[in-house]
């Protein structure tokens, strides 16, 4: 099945690239164009079940700040381009569906993280759901004239700030001591089922972003987490293939207990590992508080580096 990524890509490159250098010859040089953001398409992930809603072959058209003003004529032009020479999948679109449009470059980014630009302050990437910055640089970028899209977007592949990592770091240590290492076998033996799924999910959680931060990759919405999770080169297989084991166990049986509690010291070794390889906690210790605290440790932002352990 053909993606919708790769299917806009071919008929803006086709259709409306063709007709848009013709309509607008002094404007185009500072055009740019592509589909990123909002949507399984962005990712690679759609499929047969994505098409019901939300899906189509589209395409943003950005412009620089100085070009604001030419953006109802842009969104006038692609509307009749859809209308009179329409691709061969349109782009449905739901009630709660984002809206691919005709916007600047600043705004895009704006919509997603607050700023129309990478924060110029560690600080302030405590506020941006961390989704959000995958979306930012998801998807592809069919055509940039002027250079100014991607130029943003390419700070953002740059990856969080290192002080701003280790936080998360250390938080992500601190909620799998917490979870997977403490509470997941006091609760199954205290006879607690919904506790137990809940520290399952928790310890997911914590495992799940730790293994995305190792790997400098910002992580998806929920939904497409494990997938990615799964692809990434540091860990994701190894760790993806542990995590599937663990949901497989069911019920609070003493066989039970001892295949979450393999599955959980499995996962923890492996992380444990790659904390001393990327040179982020130098101890032996099983229990991951000590990792969390070290990573902590290691930052140089005296603000940051007051916050909880726990705090992200």
């Amino acid at each position: 099945m053909e993606k919708g990524l790769e299917l806009s890509r071919k008929y803006f490159l086709e259709t409306a690239e063709p007709k848009l250098k013709e309509a607008f010859p002094e404007l185009y040089p500072r055009l740019a164009a592509g589909l990123c953001g909002n949507g399984s398409e962005c990712f690679g992930y759609d499929d047969e079940v994505s098409r019901d809603h939300d899906w189509g072959q589209d395409f943003f058209l950005w412009v620089t700040e100085e070009d604001r003003g030419r953006i109802p004529e842009l969104v006038s032009w692609k509307r009749n381009l859809l209308t009179f020479f329409p691709p061969e999948h349109p782009r449905t679109q739901s009630e709660y569906g984002a809206s691919v449009t005709v916007m600047t470059c600043g705004d895009f980014y704006r919509q997603l993280v607050g700023t129309p630009d990478v924060p110029d302050d560690v600080l302030k990437w405590f506020r941006i759901p961390e989704n959000n910055l995958a979306m930012c640089v998801n998807g592809d970028v069919f055509m940039d004239n002027a250079g100014v899209f991607t130029s943003i977007r390419r700070c953002f592949l740059e990856y969080f700030p290192e002080d701003f990592r280790l936080k998360k770091i250390a938080a992500k240590c601190m909620a799998i001591a917490q979870t997977g290492q403490y509470n997941l076998q006091r609760m199954a033996l205290r006879k607690e089922p919904v506790t137990v799924y809940t520290v399952v999910s928790r310890f997911i959680d914590a495992v799940t972003g730790l293994v995305f931060l190792l790997n400098r990759v910002y992580r998806p919405y929920y939904k497409w987490e494990n997938r990615m999770l799964r692809g990434l080169p540091v860990l994701g297989a190894d760790i993806g293939s542990l995590l599937e084991r663990l949901v497989s166990v069911t019920g609070l049986s003493p066989e039970a207990l001892d295949l979450q509690k393999d599955a959980v010291d499995r996962i923890c070794r492996l992380l444990h590992a790659e904390l001393k390889r990327q040179g982020l906690t130098s101890s032996d210790d099983w229990f991951f508080s000590t990792h969390g605290e070290e990573a902590r440790s290691r930052i140089t932002h005296e603000v940051i580096r007051s916050l909880p352990a726990t705090y992200e």
